[in-house]
């Protein structure tokens, strides 16, 4: 940790059973810093923070960007070990969380793990227990509740704007090409699979509203071509109810055009994102509100970087300033929810 002028303390205490970072700007190291996400938004985010810094990075297969090169180390046990790093961020592919959150743990470091938490509710359940035993946070990088377009159409949704909600429509789907066919997501030996890689953007609204255990599940999946012992989705499409009157419809893809899309059908009305949906980002500013009536409107709302926001909330959740609202158990819930639906697909 890079110590706030106010302070000269680095000394970590404990307070509760979470191991918290004296005040200050609270070091991050990054285990694959050549990922996309890394790269595209949250290195950035990282270097745009008011509360957080970049303290090492290492990349297995990239080299040094200008972003990191000046805090690149050898390998990723080298971010464990560096001085400056309080906690860590894992965007490796899925079937890695599991080790490096556990090594990171056991290095006392916190830890902003990409989503999916893991790739299986048992290797997320292992994860939790080391970081509570060793008194560190477990996040889960998703960012979508940052993104104040999501977070302004759940706000309306729960509030009755158009009534009770019904309804649930979600789609994120995007296209692998044949160009990347070594793309760790078509491996089902490093967790890959269209559902278990978006599904938590698809998901999140209907959990949020109603939580993870639905009463009733239909699922089809489109399978991937084999790869080694077994295939994952292309595709998934699933129905979900809870109770009679309240139902989602998602659909997460590898395989079909580029599309983000929400729709909150309530009694009165229907909410509907478009364009970057999930994502977020400066582009998402518009909620469409159409009455039964046949009249339709449009709320608009004040862009923020939603990587940005969840950097600085995990950097004031480790210096105990403020809660880390998603917990390591709403991410177990959610793994669960995934596995379920794959199983009866």
């Amino acid at each position: 940790m890079r110590a706030d002028p106010s302070s000269n303390s680095k000394d970590a205490a404990h307070h509760g059973s979470l191991r918290i970072v004296a005040v200050g700007m609270i070091g991050i190291g990054v285990l694959g810093a050549g990922s996309m996400v890394a790269r595209l938004a949250v290195l950035p985010a990282i270097s745009a923070s008011t509360r957080a810094t970049l303290a090492a990075a290492s990349s297995l297969s990239t080299p040094p960007s200008s972003v990191w090169s000046d805090v690149s180390v050898a390998d990723y046990q080298a971010v464990l070990d560096h001085p400056d790093v309080d906690a860590v961020y894992i965007p490796l592919p899925n079937a890695m969380h599991e080790e490096w959150t556990i090594k990171a743990a056991a290095a006392g470091k916190h830890v902003l793990c990409e989503k999916p938490i893991a790739a299986s509710v048992r290797a997320a359940e292992r994860m939790r227990e080391a970081c509570d035993d060793a008194g560190v946070l477990l996040a889960e990088a998703w960012m979508t509740p940052f993104d104040p377009r999501w977070a302004e159409v759940m706000r309306l949704a729960a509030t009755g704007l158009v009534g009770a909600i019904t309804e649930v429509r979600s789609t994120f789907t995007f296209t692998i090409g044949p160009e990347a066919s070594d793309n760790y997501r078509w491996d089902p030996a490093q967790g890959g699979g269209a559902l278990l890689d978006v599904g938590i953007y698809c998901l999140g609204p209907a959990v949020q509203l109603w939580g993870s255990k639905p009463s009733h599940i239909d699922a089809s999946i489109t399978p991937a071509a084999l790869r080694g012992s077994g295939s994952v989705d292309a595709a998934t499409t699933a129905t979900l109810r809870w109770g009679e009157s309240r139902s989602a419809r998602i659909r997460c893809s590898f395989v079909d055009a580029e599309e983000q899309r929400l729709e909150l059908v309530g009694s009165d009305g229907t909410l509907l994102l478009e364009g970057d949906a999930h994502t977020g980002g400066t582009r998402a500013t518009q909620i469409v509100l159409r009455s039964n009536d046949g009249t339709t409107s449009t709320i608009n709302v004040a862009a923020a970087d939603p990587y940005l926001t969840m950097v600085d909330a995990f950097a004031a959740a480790v210096a105990h300033q403020e809660p880390w609202e998603h917990s390591a158990e709403d991410s177990l819930n959610m793994l669960g929810l995934i596995e379920k639906i794959l199983e009866v697909s």
